[in-house]
């Protein structure tokens, strides 16, 4: 019996294809929310007869399934769940991730005491990989503290934030799109437009209270719902984030370091050596930064993954500057 006087959630998850992953992760764990007035769009991202018969058979109130006329991308499936959603709030859920059932209950009653014109609620998380798991972020995100830098600045020891997370007023989704143009760094390039809206403020429960309330799959071996990622698009997306000023020098170095060194290294693209050292460059790098953009043209993979191999089995905490998005050791 849903509780009509608590605002209403609108859950967003979009999916392509992967039916089996849908129903034993996500959607079971949307509908396993212990939050009262809840309502669950899944987003299939263009025709998809396999798992629209697969949702066919959840017999549940609260679901509702919308499906795109062609495949555009989970961005594009997003912002297609929030323009048709009926709630106050929204919360976004990837197909192949978890919450748990306490998530949304305990980001409500953060949001409901919130000082902020337009709050925006963060929660911890559980980041699981083939080696292991790791408690995510290391630390809260401080007040007047620009995201970019908690994320990726090296000297921070912040943490990672994705869509996955954030529950928000839907006019704010409405108002701030997700970005269909892009095929990577989506979560990303949708939180620093969010951040610069006037009256947001972000509020993350304390790492010790929430970090185990989702679980981020990461380094797992299938396709994913973005494209292949390349360097040089996201070199031009940091970039053009940096003119925008929405990343800082460090947040820019850091970001270069961890997410766009080690794809032009896998892809033995000798001109990235240049570019990139020009770009690193840029921004005045602290000795350590040096030490480790020489390390990934210097050193051979065989024996950057033999290292990561060994830290994994010493369990030693990681941050986002040591992973990059795929799972691969700065």
């Amino acid at each position: 019996m849903h509780d009509e006087t608590l605002p209403l959630i609108s859950v967003v998850i979009p999916t392509h294809n992967r039916p089996e992953l849908l129903l034993l992760r996500s959607l079971k764990s949307a509908l396993e929310q212990r939050y009262p007035n809840l309502e669950i769009l899944v987003v299939l991202d263009g025709p998809d007869p396999l798992t629209a018969a697969a949702l066919a058979t959840v017999d549940d109130p609260r679901l509702r399934v919308l499906t795109l006329p062609h495949n555009q991308g989970p961005s594009a499936a997003r912002n297609y769940g929030v323009q048709h959603a009926r709630g106050e709030w929204i919360a976004f859920l990837d197909d192949d991730d978890v919450w748990r059932p306490d998530k949304l209950f305990r980001q409500m009653k953060l949001a409901q005491r919130s000082a902020h014109a337009i709050p925006v609620i963060l929660s911890g998380y559980i980041t699981r990989t083939p080696h292991g798991d790791r408690l995510s972020p290391p630390r809260a995100k401080k007040a007047h503290e620009r995201l970019g830098d908690y994320m990726f600045d090296r000297r921070q020891s912040g943490g990672a934030v994705f869509g996955i997370l954030v529950l928000a007023p839907r006019q704010l989704a409405l108002d701030i799109p997700w970005p269909e143009h892009l095929r990577n760094n989506e979560d990303w390039d949708w939180l620093l437009r969010v951040e610069e809206t006037p009256g947001v403020g972000f509020e993350q429960l304390s790492p010790e209270d929430a970090s185990t309330l989702a679980i981020y799959y990461l380094g797992e071996d299938r396709t994913s719902g973005s494209g292949v990622s390349t360097w040089r698009p996201m070199l031009e997306w940091a970039q053009g984030h940096r003119r925008a000023g929405r990343l800082s020098e460090r947040a820019f170095a850091g970001f270069l370091l961890a997410q766009v060194v080690p794809r032009a290294v896998r892809a033995n693209d000798s001109t990235g050596l240049p570019v990139l050292g020009k770009a690193l460059m840029s921004t005045r790098p602290t000795p350590s930064e040096l030490a480790s953009f020489t390390k990934h043209w210097a050193v051979p993979a065989p024996l950057r993954r033999g290292l990561r191999q060994w830290l994994n089995t010493r369990r030693t905490p990681v941050r986002l500057g040591d992973v990059d998005e795929d799972g691969v050791l700065d």
